[in-house]
C-alpha cells in the first residue's frame, strides 16, 4: 500500500504553552480584572465570618477585651449564664420567647405545605387564596406591623368590636408581658407564610400529570393522594425548609423592635437575638459572645440529628 506523503506546506500550528486557552488574548486583561473584583467579596466574607467570629470566641473565654491589659481568661461568662438560666433572668426569657416563635415557625412550614396542596388542586377561588397569602410579603413589615397594632390596640376597630360584642374592654394588648406576646405570636402566625407556599405549589406542578391521573384510576382520595404520592415525591423541597429552620432555632424571632422596641427587655418579649443586640449595643461583648458560643454548640447537634432524621425518612423518589 502506497504511503500518503504530506504536502510540505501544510503544517500544524501547535499553540504555544506560555498561550492561555479558553479567552482571546483581547479579553484576557479583562478576565483579570472580573477575578480581582469577585475576590473583593471573598475577602470581605472572610473577615466577616473568620476573624469577627474567631474574635467573638476569644471574647466568650475573657473577661476583658483580648490583647489588652484588662485581658484575663477565665470561664466566668459561662458561670454567668447557667446562673442566670438557673434564676430565670432575662436570658431564660428570651430563649423561651425563641423556641416559642421558632415553634410557630415549624407549625406555619406545616400548614403552608397543606395550603399549597389545596391551591394546587385549584380549589374554588384559589387565585383569591393565593394572592390574600402573598399579599403579606407585597408590604413592608413596618408597615403591616403599624396596621396591625392599630387594628388591635385600645380604641381600634378589633378593640371596638369586641367591647359591642361582650360589653368588656380589654387593655392594650402591648401593656402587658403576656398579651403582648401572644399579639406578636398571633401576627407571626398570620403573616408567616410568605413565598413559601408558591416553592410548594411549583414543586408540586412538577409531578407527572400521568402519576396524578392513573391514582384518579384506582380510586385514591385526595388524603391518599397527598400522603402517598405529593408527600414522597416533593420531601426534598419540604425537607430543605425543615432543616433550614432547625439550622435557625436559636435565632428564631419575630419585629420586636416594630412592636415593643426599647421596652421589649421591660415587658418579657425579648428574643435571644434581641438580647444579645440590646447587650451589644449598651457595650457588654463578652457576655452576649459566651451565650453566641453556647448556643451555637448546641445547635450543631441538633442540625446533625434533624438530618439523620431526614435522611432516613427521605423516600428517593426521583422524576
Amino acid at each position: 500500500m502506497a504511503s500518503q506523503v504530506r504536502p510540505s506546506n501544510s503544517r500544524i500550528r501547535r499553540r504555544p504553552s506560555h498561550e492561555k486557552s479558553g479567552f482571546p488574548k483581547a479579553m484576557r486583561k479583562g478576565a483579570y480584572v472580573f477575578c480581582a473584583i469577585m475576590c473583593i467579596p471573598a475577602i470581605y466574607d472572610i473577615i466577616r465570618y473568620f476573624i469577627v467570629n474567631s474574635y467573638s470566641v476569644m471574647l466568650a473565654f475573657n473577661d476583658g477585651m483580648p490583647g489588652t491589659a484588662t485581658s484575663h481568661w477565665s470561664l466566668n461568662q459561662f458561670q454567668r449564664f447557667f446562673t442566670d438560666l438557673a434564676n430565670n433572668g432575662e436570658i431564660t426569657v428570651a430563649l423561651l420567647n425563641t423556641l416559642r416563635y421558632f415553634l410557630i415557625g415549624i407549625i406555619q412550614l406545616f400548614i403552608c405545605y397543606f395550603v399549597a396542596y389545596f391551591l394546587y388542586k385549584k380549589i374554588p377561588g384559589y387565585k383569591v387564596y393565593r394572592y390574600l397569602l402573598f399579599l403579606p410579603s407585597l408590604v413592608p413589615p413596618i408597615i403591616s406591623v403599624t396596621i396591625y397594632k392599630n387594628l388591635i390596640q385600645e380604641m381600634g376597630p378589633f378593640w371596638t368590636l369586641w367591647k359591642n360584642m361582650t360589653g368588656v374592654e380589654y387593655p392594650n394588648p402591648f401593656s402587658y408581658s403576656t398579651s403582648a406576646n401572644w399579639a406578636i405570636a398571633i401576627y407571626l402566625f398570620l403573616t408567616g407564610c410568605g413565598t413559601t407556599y408558591l416553592i410548594f405549589i411549583g414543586s408540586m406542578n412538577r409531578i407527572p400529570q400521568d402519576i396524578i391521573d392513573a391514582s384518579k384510576l384506582d380510586g385514591c382520595s385526595l388524603w391518599r393522594e397527598f400522603w402517598s404520592i405529593i408527600v414522597p415525591m416533593t420531601w426534598s423541597t419540604f425537607s430543605t425548609f425543615l432543616l433550614m429552620d432547625v439550622a435557625l432555632i436559636f435565632t428564631a424571632s419575630g419585629p420586636i423592635l416594630y412592636f415593643t422596641g426599647d421596652q421589649s427587655i421591660s415587658l418579657g418579649t425579648q428574643t435571644l437575638g434581641y438580647w444579645i443586640f440590646q447587650q451589644v449595643w449598651d457595650g457588654y461583648t463578652n457576655y452576649p459572645a459566651a451565650i453566641g458560643v453556647i448556643f451555637t454548640l448546641c445547635g450543631i447537634p441538633i442540625l446533625i440529628v434533624t438530618r439523620l432524621i431526614i435522611n432516613k425518612i427521605d423516600s428517593g423518589v426521583t422524576y
